[in-house]
């Protein structure tokens, strides 16, 4: 996978938590973590540490406003 594809999935992830309304935070979160795993996969699997670096910080942040720290 291309860095641009891999920063594609960090950006719809973004955009999954963005735009998510009451109802459905929970399954965009979700859906967020997938897109923030594969794009992690993917970065490190080319060896893009700046894109791993992102991928790990935004499902940190994710963790953190699941666990209700954000």
């Amino acid at each position: 996978m291309e860095p641009s594809e891999i920063f594609e999935l960090i950006v719809k992830a973004d955009g999954k938590l963005k735009h998510a309304t009451a109802s459905k935070s929970d399954l965009r979160a979700q859906q967020a973590g997938e897109l923030l795993a594969e794009a992690l996969r993917e970065a490190e699997a080319i060896g893009n540490e700046a894109l791993v670096r992102q991928a790990k910080v935004r499902l940190a942040d994710l963790d953190a406003m699941l666990d209700g720290t954000a």
